[in-house]
This record gives C-alpha cells, sequence and structure tokens, in this order.
C-alpha cells in the first residue's frame, strides 16, 4: 500500500508541512527552533514519520474583508500605471468569485500582495503568438499568487481577456466550476497546475519524504503527488526555474485548448497583444462586463 502525506493539516488547512523526519528527537528540535504556530502529526508507518505543519492561527472569511476602493488604493500606490490596471480588474474579479460563491464560504489564506502582480507584467513575452502570451499571463499570475484566493480562476479570466484583447469578439467556452463542461477538461488542467507549483516550492521538503519511504502527498481537494513522477533532487533555486518553465509550458498548452475548444484555430498563429494593448483593453474593453458571468 503506498505510504501517503498530507500536504494541509487535515484538521487545519492553513497549515502546511514544513519538515519531516524518523525521528521524535529531530521533530521537537525542530518545533522547539521555530517561532511559527506549528502541529505536529504521526503518520504510523511501519517506521512512524513525524510531520511538521506551520501556519497562520486563523482563516480569515472574504465577510471580514472590505475590497472598496481606499483600501485597494493604499496598497498600489507605487505600483505602475499598467500594474493598478490589473490589479484593480483582479480585485473586481475576486469579488466576483466571492459573491457568486457566498461570502461565509469563502476562505482567504493569505495577505493580498499586489507587488507580484507587477512582476506578473515584467515576465510576458508581450508580442509573441498569442497562446503564449496568454499562456505566460496566466502561469505568471497563479505563480506570483499575489491574490488571497481564487489565482487560478482569476488567472484563467486573465487569460480570456488576453485573447479578447486581440479579437473581442471571442466566445470563451464555458469554464463554470458548477458544470460538467469544467469538470470534464478544465479541472485536470488546474489540478495538474496545482501540483507543479506544490513540487516547485517544495522539492527539497519532498526529497526528505522520498527519503523516508512516503510515496504520496495530498494537498487539500484531494489533489494527490506522486513523488516518484517529479525531479526532487535539485537545488531549491533550479527548482524554482525548472517547475516554473514547466507550467508556463502547461498554461500555453491551456490557452492553445482553449482556442481549439472554441474553433478559433485561426488565432493559434496570431500575434499576441503588446503590453499597451493589453492594459488599453482592460481599461476601456470590460467597462460594461458582469463578471460574475465568468464563476
Amino acid at each position: 500500500m503506498a505510504r501517503l502525506v498530507f500536504y494541509h493539516h487535515p484538521q487545519a488547512e492553513n497549515f502546511s508541512l514544513k519538515y519531516s523526519s524518523a525521528s521524535v528527537e529531530e521533530i521537537l528540535s525542530q518545533r522547539q527552533r521555530s517561532d511559527e504556530s506549528i502541529k505536529l502529526m504521526r503518520y504510523p508507518f511501519e517506521t512512524p514519520v513525524y510531520v511538521l505543519y506551520e501556519g497562520d492561527s486563523e482563516i480569515e472569511s472574504a465577510q471580514d474583508v472590505d475590497f472598496d476602493q481606499e483600501w485597494l488604493s493604499d496598497r498600489i500606490r507605487e505600483l505602475s500605471r499598467p500594474g493598478q490596471v490589473v490589479t484593480f480588474r483582479l480585485v473586481e474579479l475576486l469579488e466576483a468569485a466571492v459573491d457568486v460563491r457566498e461570502e461565509d464560504e469563502f476562505r482567504l489564506y493569505k495577505e493580498f500582495e499586489p507587488q507580484k502582480i507587477q512582476q506578473t507584467l515584467d515576465h510576458v513575452s508581450w508580442g509573441a503568438p498569442l497562446p503564449n502570451v496568454a499562456g505566460e499571463v496566466m502561469s505568471n499570475l497563479i505563480l506570483r499568487h499575489s491574490l488571497p484566493n481564487a489565482n487560478h480562476r482569476t488567472g484563467i479570466a486573465m487569460l480570456q481577456f488576453c485573447i479578447e484583447s486581440v479579437d473581442p469578439d471571442f466566445e470563451m467556452p464555458r469554464t463554470h466550476v458548477d458544470d460538467d463542461t469544467w469538470r470534464g477538461w478544465v479541472d485536470p488542467y488546474i489540478v495538474d497546475s496545482k501540483r507543479l507549483i506544490t513540487v516547485r516550492r517544495n522539492n527539497l521538503r519532498f526529497k526528505q519524504l522520498e527519503k523516508l519511504d512516503v510515496d504520496i502527498v495530498e494537498r487539500k481537494d484531494g489533489i494527490q503527488i506522486r513523488l516518484s513522477e517529479f525531479e526532487l533532487d535539485m537545488h531549491w533555486r533550479d527548482a524554482l526555474s525548472e517547475y516554473a518553465g514547466q507550467h508556463e509550458a502547461h498554461c500555453t498548452a491551456f490557452a492553445q485548448a482553449v482556442l481549439k475548444r472554441a474553433e478559433r484555430d485561426d488565432l493559434l498563429d496570431d500575434q499576441g497583444p503588446t503590453k499597451q494593448d493589453f492594459i488599453t483593453y482592460l481599461e476601456d474593453g470590460l467597462v460594461e462586463r458582469d463578471f460574475r458571468e465568468m464563476f
């Protein structure tokens, strides 16, 4: 039977795996050295494995955050104009996602980090073929994880806007969470994306688990990562680069699948937008849009 360890603590999903050992003394020593909130879990394998989880003491509800103009302006004052425009649209998308899923059911797992949105714009090959530009926009937003939740859903929405900035008449295939279309083709892309970004941030932790004969790490929502399927033996900086490249290719493949599913193969080889084209569309092309329809 496969030996499985949880990435998020089963009773506290805001706590994630930080350290593992077969030694009680070693794990307790590590616990004493940590300044973070800690939870310890013992896995009763033939040779027990002890896992230390670190995290925040509580998860906020979306209803506890006021997404108003003043709140947002305070956080993006130092961003460039393009960064401000993208941030405003992302927050509007997040608000729409919260509205659709109801505030009290929508959890906020981290702080809002708008400076990472600026970094996203600096790492896109503007003017490259459209699937590449759209895929890179989506990938970089997900990798930088600037929002407190819904980074994949808002990343897909930005991919859509990127395509629309080239062809405003483009009709996006349904990607709504609550229908069979999502489960049939969108969700597998998101699941694989979450696997890649989790391995990217944790290659050394997962390498240690592999040494302890753990076979599978399971994220929340039941997403399983079979460790033997990933190259873990590299410096953490190399892992950041390697898996960022794989994630970008994965999102580019998703952009191509979107265009093919929409029967718009004619856009596969079209030139993608420049940064200014994209920002202009976000400012002027979405004024009457009800973003709730995207969720």
